[in-house]
């Protein structure tokens, strides 16, 4: 060993040399386009306008504790504090005291506009109402969500009340605690519907709302529309029913990916061999069970069939893992479970959507439906206990509000009637005409309580705005425009035969509804959105 290699500096391993090699690397990769492009002057013109706003950067400073869900004390943090002065000299520190406060008066704020923008959506709104118990604390919370659509169109949804409520737990004083809620925001006379599970106090609850928004008359259809179950809960308990019933399987699968992933140096092992002997896209990882979400299974036997042959190979080389190797049966089974599930689990994902107007729910409650019935014909026997479970639950749900459904699906112009009718006729064959009668005459019954509603809405703001007085004098000469008026005798009578005219014709015109059923569907699968195409039809 010379001297020479003595005196070298032995590198330091922290990760940096990699670190300036990846920046390298970057650079190089950086088009010469960016050196043609002249330099943008706005960022020196926006600073040199720039005055500091305090009030702007406290409630910055709020959003930002909020949306990062840190700690008050943040804003007495050293660091926190130096980052601030480096970027506005201005800043004058807070207190955690005055963070907590400030947040809560923008929130306060934030609620104001919020209730502002509920009393002016000129639609009614609907409810999802659920409630589940703490394992820890064995609390009951409940979560309120309001959805509604605005004058533009779009599509809104926001969380009313999420809080711990106090026993007793039965549906009277759920229901008090509903009313509550609704009363503060000023929405309890613009309600639509309540979506909830199927918990025991359900029906007692919803009785309770019934009585108390008839008695205001702020119910549409007597209440037969305000009632709708959960069908994602729904799916959910057929799903995990079903399940159970194939636990030896699934539970082979599951116990061998825990197997694997218990180890580290085991985990990497597989993922190498899928890699090098296999070579297969190993970022696509082995998904284990999450409890009470059987989402998770599916995901499970999803990434087994992909990794189906790196799980065999690893049968053969590990003594401990070959109880759990699964034949070519299984497999088969396992692959037929998994394309059966894929259904249920595309719909799940479009109900947990928050931006699906209800339109879209009514072809994957339908496409379940039609699966089960293939399954239930018995082609693959080892599913027969399973979806035999599975419809069991289904139908209830689906004679109970497959109509709701279908109205909304009727609105979306990719579908309207035709396409509910070739759903149906899927179902119940030549029965389906009757079930299509059904829901038509319900949709024409909810249209025209709409109309009724919107004739009675404008004839009463008619009324505060054209009558002059308590005179009824003057308030019929007013109701008969005064300058067509001849007390000598010459009445013009043109005005009032056209609006004769007018009120003869509309009794023997189409509908809306009419109108837009008789226009052609548009494409089934285009991608068009419904909020929009009615919004410009009512332009």
């Amino acid at each position: 060993m010379n001297m020479a290699s003595l005196n070298t500096p032995i590198p330091v391993d922290d990760g940096f040399n990699e670190y300036e090699s990846a920046l390298k690397c970057q650079n190089s990769t950086t088009s010469k386009v960016w050196e043609k492009m002249a330099k943008l002057e706005r960022w020196s013109i926006y600073k040199k306008n720039y005055k500091f706003d305090a009030d702007e950067c406290r409630r910055t400073i709020c959003t930002f504790l909020v949306f990062g869900k840190h700690s008050f004390r943040t804003v007495e943090e050293p660091g926190f504090r130096y980052m601030m002065r480096i970027a506005s000299p201005n800043f004058k520190n807070t207190s955690r005291f005055t963070a907590a406060k400030d947040v809560l008066m923008y929130y306060a704020k934030e609620r104001n506009r919020v209730k502002e923008e509920l009393t002016k959506a000129p639609g009614l709104i609907c409810l999802t109402f659920d409630n589940w118990n703490s394992e820890h604390t064995n609390d009951e919370y409940i979560c309120i969500t309001s959805h509604w659509i605005d004058k533009d169109w779009k599509l809104h949804k926001r969380i009313r009340r999420f809080r711990a409520l106090f026993p007793p737990y039965d549906g009277l004083n759920i229901a008090d605690e509903l009313v509550l809620c609704l009363s503060q925001w000023g929405i309890d006379k613009k309600i639509f519907s309540i979506t909830l599970d199927n918990a025991s106090y359900s029906d007692i609850m919803v009785s309770c709302l019934k009585n108390l928004f008839r008695a205001n008359r702020a119910i549409l259809c007597d209440g037969v529309l305000f009632q709708v179950r959960c069908c994602a809960h729904i799916l959910n308990l057929m799903v995990k029913a079903g399940l159970e019933l194939v636990d030896d399987v699934v539970g082979k699968i599951q116990n061998g990916i825990k197997y694997i992933k218990k180890l580290r140096i085991r985990r990497k092992r597989f993922y190498d061999v899928a890699d090098k002997s296999f070579h297969m896209n190993v970022t696509k990882k082995l998904h284990q069970d999450v409890c009470m979400s059987w989402n998770s299974t599916y995901l499970k036997l999803e990434s087994s069939l992909y990794y189906k042959y790196v799980l065999d190979y690893w049968g053969q080389q590990d003594k401990v893992y070959q109880i759990f190797t699964l034949s070519n049966e299984e497999w088969r089974n396992v692959a037929i479970l998994c394309k059966f599930l894929k259904v249920f689990y595309d719909v799940i994902c479009v109900f947990s959507g928050s931006n699906y107007p209800t339109a879209n729910y009514f072809r994957g409650v339908w496409k379940v439906h039609k699966v089960l019935l293939d399954m239930f014909k018995g082609l693959y026997s080892f599913l027969t206990p399973m979806v035999k479970q599975m419809q069991k639950k289904f139908s209830k749900y689906w004679d109970e509000y497959s109509w709701i459904l279908s109205c909304a699906a009727i609105l979306n112009p990719c579908y309207k009637l035709n396409y509910v009718q070739y759903c149906f006729t899927t179902i119940y064959g030549i029965h389906a005409s009757n079930f299509v009668e059904t829901i038509l005459s319900n949709l024409r019954l909810l249209f025209d309580e709409y109309v009724r509603k919107s004739k009675s809405t404008s004839s009463s703001l008619a009324e505060s705005s054209n009558v002059l007085d308590k005179d009824p004098v003057n308030y019929s000469l007013h109701q008969r425009n005064v300058n067509s008026v001849d007390f000598g005798g010459g009445f013009d009578e043109s005005d009032d035969y056209k609006q004769y005219l007018n009120e003869s014709s509309t009794k023997s015109e189409k509908s809306q509804l009419d109108i837009y059923l008789e226009e052609p569907e548009l494409e089934l699968n285009s991608q068009i959105d419904v909020l929009d195409y009615w919004r410009k039809s009512s332009v």
